[in-house]
């Protein structure tokens, strides 16, 4: 049994489920693994190519290269400052782009001014190490991160390892907005608000997969819910109407003890207090069962 289904209760089961359009993954690796092929390419042009004059050029002219490459964290960084970052969200935003940037420079530079230097080739392939394990770190969290819907309530599941579970009943949802790009309708991702009675005021579901569907399914499975419990309120009352008619037929029972009579007569006010039967009803019974007195 996986995480999901030990989150639900005993009668809960999953509808539909999706998670965020793959263009988010390719959007969150695309810097780390830019610079995963950046250091796999230093430190193989170091280390595959002789140490003579030409082997020598050529580690030179990767090292420009490698220079030229640094455009990259450098668009980041500025960008980050040009949407208005600033103090600690800048630097939580743009502190990866920045230390390789630096790694990257420091490559370029021995490359071009140290080309025999094998040792830079050997430290530039464990360097990429760490932007690989970063890409699979945020491949796992992307693929672990689900919306789902069951036939109680909307989940929101993130995290790999550390589980973090977010959701609203769905007889909380008040209203659920869709927003689409044309590049989002094209591609099939789009963002879903879930509006609901609850603190948290409205859930955000960021450029999901097939956001239609995932709309369309949660408006079925509300539709559902509501009628599941409309159900179950007419059954409830049924019940209650065949235990108030098998009191009015031990009432109307002229084998009935004198003895009796006060608990039917305080049965049946507790019908009245319950809005079972009307307050003409219980007059009406009521003194019927005192005539027997």
């Amino acid at each position: 049994m996986g995480y999901i289904e030990k989150a639900m209760g005993d009668n809960e089961r999953a509808l539909y489920q999706t998670h965020q359009h793959v263009i988010v993954l390719i959007q969150r690796i695309f810097t780390s693994l830019f610079a995963f092929f950046v250091f796999l390419a230093v430190g193989l042009a170091v280390l595959v190519p002789s140490t003579t004059e030409s082997g020598n050029q050529v580690r030179v002219i990767i090292g420009v290269i490698a220079l030229g490459t640094l455009v990259m964290p450098g668009y980041l960084i500025v960008s980050a400052w040009l949407e208005g970052l600033r103090g600690e969200d800048l630097v939580r935003s743009i502190w990866r782009a920045a230390l390789a940037g630096v790694a990257i420079l420091v490559f370029a530079l021995l490359m071009m001014f140290l080309p025999s230097f094998k040792l830079t080739g050997w430290i530039a392939i464990v360097v990429a190490l760490v932007p690989a394990a970063e890409v699979i770190r945020i491949a796992l969290d992307w693929w672990n991160e689900r919306y789902i819907i069951t036939n109680r309530r909307v989940m929101e599941v993130r995290g790999t390892i550390n589980k973090n579970v977010r959701d609203s009943a769905l007889e909380k949802v008040n209203d659920v907005e869709l927003n689409q790009s044309i590049v989002g309708r094209l591609l099939g991702y789009g963002t879903v608000q879930i509006i609901t009675g609850s603190d948290i005021g409205v859930n955000q579901f960021r450029r999901i997969s097939n956001p239609v569907r995932f709309k369309r399914e949660m408006l079925n499975a509300k539709e559902n819910y509501q009628r599941t419990a409309v159900d179950y309120d007419d059954e409830t009352v049924g019940s209650r109407a065949a235990f108030a008619a098998g009191k009015a037929a031990k009432v109307a029972d002229v084998d009935s003890t004198k003895d009796d009579i006060p608990e039917l007569i305080a049965d049946l006010d507790e019908l009245r207090q319950k809005g079972i039967i009307s307050e003409e009803e219980f007059q009406a019974k009521k003194t019927e069962l005192l005539a027997r007195l």
